[in-house]
């Protein structure tokens, strides 16, 4: 399993001085990144081969979040293949070694000449190291919406949010749709279905659906077609 450290910075906090989500999924990325970099299927790999490994499905389970200045240390490693899928966990403890964030998440390997799905090629298979999946309760990669939902937010992405494959970061989905909580609102589970990218220019359409515990935002283009689906389970403090 890949790791790296830091010391978790002020940039990283929210006004409780806490790390943001949006703050912990970045370190997530970049595991991944790195473990890559320091491999043998480096980003470079990819782009010569004209694939990409694409995030499907996020799902964050989170028992805290790190405070200012603490000493954290981030980890990855891919559990299995299947398809033209691969399937990867993330898990960030404290300093006393205890996992406070586990996450698992599911990546589809994408032609990216052909824009369809394409089947890791044997040596791909053998670049990655596989590691025994993390214990945790795993959910489906598709979440099933609870309602219709009433339009909230309308964005426009920007410059900025776009990464290395000319489209919207998936941190950014995350970002958005974090945009139409209730205030006060502690986040403990976290899903996300991504469906199709947005570019620079697109508008975005954030749709809210509450019920119980969960809030749900389905964000959409001008269209009608999803973007992605991102499921808080929260509690509110009173």
């Amino acid at each position: 399993m890949y790791t790296y450290e830091m010391n978790v910075g002020y940039s990283a906090m929210d006004a409780s001085l806490r790390m943001t989500i949006p703050a912990i999924l970045d370190c997530f990325q970049d595991a991944a990144i790195f473990e890559a970099e320091n491999g043998r299927i480096t980003v470079g790999y990819l782009y010569d081969r004209h694939v990409a490994w694409l995030l499907s499905s996020w799902q964050i389970v989170i028992d805290r979040r790190p405070g200012l200045n603490e000493r954290i240390r981030i980890a990855t490693a891919p559990y299995e293949f299947r398809g033209f899928l691969g399937y990867r966990n993330f898990m960030m403890t404290g300093e006393d070694g205890t996992a406070i964030v586990k996450a698992a998440s599911i990546w589809t390997l994408i032609d990216t000449e052909k824009r369809c799905p394409s089947k890791p090629t044997q040596e791909m298979h053998d670049g990655y190291v596989l590691e025994p999946r993390l214990e945790m309760e795993y959910a489906p990669r598709k979440i099933v919406l609870l309602g219709d939902g009433e339009v909230q937010e309308h964005f426009r992405v920007r410059k900025y949010q776009i990464d290395s494959n000319q489209h919207m970061n998936n941190v950014e989905y995350v970002k958005l749709a974090m945009e139409t909580l209730p205030e006060e609102t502690v986040i403990q589970e976290l899903r996300v279905e991504y469906r199709k990218a947005a570019r620079c220019g697109d508008e975005v359409i954030a749709v809210v659906i509450r019920a119980e515990d969960k809030h749900q935002v389905v964000l959409k283009d001008s269209a009608g077609g999803i973007y992605a689906v991102v499921e808080f389970m929260m509690d509110v403090l009173e």
